[in-house]
């Protein structure tokens, strides 16, 4: 059965998300490694291409901003507010879905 890159970059956020080897996470999901590890370096490559660097300025946290979250300004005209404690994989997620948009 064929899939779609959607599919793939569903199954590869996952996989990364999981801890797990490709392998044990293949075997999990009768997914065939060898497409898994195919997609996990496709996209890297593809999200390695159009990632631009942005200078970042430094500022000194005060006690009372320890409950605040970081803005990050996201291409497309998107603000993300990331408050303490947001999970690595569910950002991943979203950003994902904001390169899917542009």
């Amino acid at each position: 059965m064929k899939h779609d890159r959607e599919f793939w970059t569903r199954h590869v956020e996952r996989w990364r998300a999981s801890g797990l080897t490709q392998k044990a996470y293949c075997a999990r999901r009768r997914l065939a490694k060898g497409s898994l590890g195919y997609w996990a370096s496709t996209l890297e490559r593809r999200k390695a291409a159009v990632t631009e660097l942005v200078e970042v300025g430094r500022t000194e946290v005060k006690p009372q901003q320890l409950n605040c979250p970081i803005e990050l300004a996201v291409q497309g005209g998107y603000l993300l507010r990331l408050w303490p404690g947001v999970q690595p994989a569910h950002l991943r997620e979203v950003l994902s879905v904001l390169e899917r948009r542009s």
